[in-house]
């Protein structure tokens, strides 16, 4: 399946991250903003100051394409809406080992922590897991899919 990276939350903050650094915005106000380290904003710069908004563009998104279908990452879309109490944690509030569980228990797969995080960053989830009503949204389209994501 063909990648719509350009529309990847990821590659969107990235790309802001570039302008805001073009518009002369403090390498610590970018990072702070956008949830960004300060490593990472640094690498930003010295791309930007090299090749311009191009050169942030050309940027891979890395790794190989998901192994996950479009219903499958749907249903994590919509895990992540609800309560993880729902799912049998002891409280409400998502974290990655939960979500990577989670995923582990449904496709018998289990996935690094730093791929179950770019799943979430990918849905939206970039600034860390909070409770489902912080971070829940009414319906997202997954990236190079047709597949509606509907919250329950």
């Amino acid at each position: 399946m063909p990648r719509d990276s350009e529309n990847l939350p990821s590659v969107i903050r990235r790309m802001t991250a570039g302008q805001m650094l073009l518009d002369g915005v403090p390498r610590e106000d970018v990072a702070a903003r956008l949830n960004l380290s300060a490593q990472t904003v640094r690498r930003y710069l010295a791309l930007v100051e090299a090749g311009g908004l191009d050169a942030l563009k050309g940027l891979s998104v890395g790794g190989r394409s998901s192994v996950l279908d479009p219903e499958t990452r749907a249903w994590i879309a919509a895990a992540l809406c609800n309560s993880a109490s729902r799912y049998g944690f002891d409280s409400d509030a998502w974290t990655n080992s939960r979500l990577r569980a989670l995923i582990e228990a449904r496709v018998g797969v289990r996935f690094s922590r730093v791929y179950v995080w770019q799943i979430a960053t990918n849905l939206g989830l970039d600034t860390g897991y909070r409770s489902p009503a912080d971070k829940c949204f009414a319906s997202h389209r997954w990236p190079g899919s047709n597949a509606l994501i509907r919250a329950n």
